[in-house]
């Protein structure tokens, strides 16, 4: 009898495994040079071997890891079921990931735009799915690719042969790649995709309505202002005067600290005047947008959105009729990135800390050895010393920082010496007393920016555009260093409109928040002057007057820190999480015997978290044909971010600079001017770009162009000796030297003691004597560098 010899078939063990992983690894750097040299070969990106490549595959080696991880537990598991089938699904696996790798990369090559979460909606607006027509191409080189680098790892045999250090190892990569700056051209498109479908997927919180735009409604102008005015020919100028932290606890008449702001309470009796105000944030940054765009804050507070969604604003409103715009802040104008949110306003002048010159003394530095800036005494005189007149209405907002922590000011000791005899002479509850004995560095810091604010309006009194201006007086929050008695007494807010142009002074009982003001502005300019307004907005507010406290269809959303929308009023109500709250007539909560249509609140407060996190994620605030602007990028424009991120892949805007700067210096100014405007987009305060930008379009011979930019960032950076020279080089170039003599006035205030700034200023007072007109008409040498000890 014959015996039959059965062969068991061999289970395959980690070996096989680790060679699939490290095939799979081959094949994603193939993808890669599929990628870049496609990129080349359109003329997207300079050269197929570049830092970008690097990335690119340090990032797949992170995806291989990661995948790794997945699968190695069940490859394990499935080998000890039957030999081969765990090396089957895990061969399986692999070629759909790569075949879907090379999918996206063959969408992101045509459309220069990566696949993530709502790609559905995005590959139907970019022309449709055509680009699936390559899935069995694709498919069958990923087979190919796959067996061809697993034969040749059949050599290569790794260095762990036990599974827990193999996967410490891989799961560290992992690791290694989180802190990398992912960018389209340099990601693993694939893993891009999965992470964004799945936190789609499991936020369960979404909106599901059937409005592209559920914010946006027709505009409807508001007028409840306009019978409170006697408004002139000309439109009037607005003054916004936002104080951090300065909320109802101290300016109002049941403030219990209105001593410690006297002069701003002496407004509520000239003014008008709203008791029942909330701003809808805890943070100063974030109530920004929400005074001047009326706008939702999304997640993590509207100006830290990656990209800023498109929108209707105040400065929107106001340079379209006309004005001329200015904010200025004592601190760092790119906190929370607020630089950012007004550069892309187009605010005509942003003044920031690095505005401020040697004449101006920064506020004292902290335990930390670290200064918030220059203080609001400063801030104001700085507005003065920059003052011009217009021939236009104006537009100037005041950001304050000295009441906040650490509340240092000028001249403490007299300050709290004031809060002392105040604590003494006038009649409070011993609570109160005791608050502020254990906080007088607030309290003192109340009376100075009190004082700063009298010393404004004084000075501005004194001006012709005085009798033609409004003036908003709010706060950002109420401190927060100090106790609140409920959820609501972090929003209280003192909301104060003082103009010589008021009929009489009125108290406004109506229940408002911030994002009213918007609306109520841009219906008082409607009323008298028929101005320019948008068909259609997105704005959260709805005027700042109404009959009665309440109004039962407003909604007034409430952000506790940036996005974390905590509370939400509608009508009298107001949730805070699950908890219903009756509003008394001194904005105090009381808990209602019972609440109508409690579960359709409930309901309301959870959709309108899904439509603020909707709304600013997706862009779908306002549509651009409304903004004369085009929603989707061009091919173009979307090409030109394939090469940006080609050649900057990092948070290092200074490294973004030098590359700029390398690119204008060999001749490729084209390139250099699209990263500067790119590095300037993201950090509008970087001075040494906005410099290369306008030395660049002087080299180009725009010399209009390179001086207007110039003299901006002069006014921007008055100490900054590099723009100088930049100007005064324009001024050469283009043979308008007279404007040098105005630039050196401004230089010698400045101290600026420069010996290349001193010879070509001497180069230009040399051309123009050549000009005995120029000489004559402009008084040359009428300052002297020698005179204020230059040399």
């Amino acid at each position: 009898m014959r015996t039959e010899i059965h062969i068991p078939v061999k289970r395959r063990d980690l070996r096989d495994f680790i060679r699939l992983i490290l095939a799979f690894f081959l094949c994603l750097i193939a993808t890669a040079l599929y990628q870049n040299i496609t990129l080349f070969s359109a003329g997207v990106l300079d050269s197929v071997l570049n830092k970008s490549l690097l990335l690119l595959l340090v990032h797949h080696l992170g995806f291989v890891s990661l995948t790794a991880l997945f699968l190695v537990f069940p490859y394990k598991f499935l080998e000890q079921l039957k030999a081969n089938a765990g090396f089957k699904m895990v061969s399986l696996c692999l070629v759909v990931l790569l075949g879907a790798e090379g999918l996206l990369i063959k969408y992101y090559v045509d459309n220069y735009e990566i696949l993530g979460a709502g790609f559905i909606e995005r590959v139907e607006a970019l022309g449709g799915w055509s680009f699936l027509y390559y899935t069995p191409v694709f498919f069958f080189f990923a087979v190919v690719l796959l067996y061809l680098s697993y034969r040749i790892t059949a050599n290569v045999y790794p260095l762990v042969n036990r599974m827990y250090p193999f996967t410490l190892i891989i799961f560290s990569l992992f690791l290694a790649t989180l802190i990398t700056r992912k960018n389209p051209v340099n990601e693993n498109k694939t893993q891009h995709l999965i992470y964004h479908q799945f936190e789609e997927l499991t936020d369960f919180n979404k909106y599901d309505g059937q409005e592209e735009y559920p914010l946006l409604k027709t505009y409807e102008p508001v007028s409840g202002l306009a019978s409170h005015f006697a408004l002139k020919e000309e439109s009037p100028n607005l003054v916004f005067i936002v104080m951090d932290g300065v909320g109802s606890d101290f300016v109002g008449e049941k403030a219990p600290f209105k001593e410690f702001m006297p002069f701003v309470n002496s407004l509520v009796n000239t003014s008008l005047y709203w008791p029942h105000s909330l701003s809808n944030t805890g943070e100063a940054v974030a109530s920004i947008p929400s005074i001047f765009g009326s706008l939702p804050s999304g997640e993590e507070g509207f100006t830290n959105l990656e990209s800023l969604p498109q929108s209707y604003t105040m400065f929107d409103l106001l340079n379209d009729n006309g004005y001329q715009t200015s904010f200025y802040f004592g601190g760092n104008i790119s906190l929370e990135n607020l630089g950012k949110f007004l550069h892309e306003e187009e605010v005509g002048l942003i003044s920031g800390r690095k505005a401020f010159g040697p004449g101006y003394k920064a506020q004292e530095q902290d335990a930390a050895g670290i200064s918030l800036g220059y203080p609001d005494g400063e801030l104001f005189r700085k507005w003065f010393d920059d003052f011009t007149s217009y021939d236009r209405p104006r537009l100037d907002v005041f950001l304050t920082q000295s009441t906040r922590s650490p509340f240092l000011i000028p001249s403490p000791d007299d300050y709290r010496k004031k809060v002392d005899e105040i604590s003494e002479n006038v009649q409070m509850t011993d609570r109160n007393k005791r608050l502020i004995r254990k906080n007088k560095e607030i309290f003192a810091s109340l009376l100075y920016t009190d004082q700063a604010v009298r010393t404004f309006m004084e000075g501005y009194r004194r001006k012709a555009e005085f009798y033609n201006t409004v003036f908003v007086i709010t706060g950002t929050h109420n401190l927060s260093e100090l106790p609140q008695k409920d959820y609501l007494g972090r929003y209280r807010v003192p909301l104060i409109l003082y103009s010589p142009l008021l009929k009489s002074p009125a108290r406004i009982n109506s229940l408002v928040a911030h994002t009213d003001i918007l609306p109520e502005v841009a219906g008082l300019l409607n009323a008298k002057y028929r101005s320019t307004l948008p068909e259609k907005v997105s704005w959260l507010g709805n005027g700042l007057v109404h009959k009665g406290f309440f109004r039962q269809d407003k909604v007034i959303p409430l952000y506790r820190h940036r996005g974390n929308l905590q509370e939400y009023i509608r009508g009298g109500i107001c949730l805070s999480g699950n908890s219903l709250y009756g509003i008394g007539a001194d904005l105090s909560l009381y808990e209602p015997r019972e609440v109508q249509k409690k579960d359709e609140l409930i309901a309301s407060f959870k959709e309108f978290r899904a439509i603020n996190r909707y709304v600013t994620l997706n862009d779908k605030l306002i549509p651009g044909n409304l903004l004369a602007t085009d929603t989707v990028n061009t091919e173009k424009e979307r090409s030109e971010m394939v090469w940006i991120n080609s050649v900057f892949n990092s948070d290092d805007y200074d490294n973004a600079f030098k590359t700029a700067r390398d690119l204008a210096i060999s001749g490729d100014r084209d390139r250099a001017l699209l990263l500067c405007e790119h590095i300037l987009k993201e950090v509008p305060g970087h001075a040494d770009t906005e410099i290369l930008k306008g030395r660049i379009y002087a080299w180009n011979k725009q010399y209009d162009q390179a001086a207007k930019l110039l003299e901006k960032t002069v006014k921007k950076y008055p100490v900054y000796a590099d723009a100088y020279s930049a100007l005064l080089d324009v001024y050469f170039w283009s043979d308008t030297n007279y404007k040098a003599l105005d630039l050196k006035a401004v230089i010698i205030k400045n101290r600026i003691y420069n010996k290349e700034l001193k010879s070509k200023i001497q180069r230009a007072e040399e051309k123009m004597k050549k000009d005995k007109t120029l000489f004559n008409d402009h008084n040359l040498g009428y300052l002297k560098f020698e005179d204020d000890g230059y040399e």
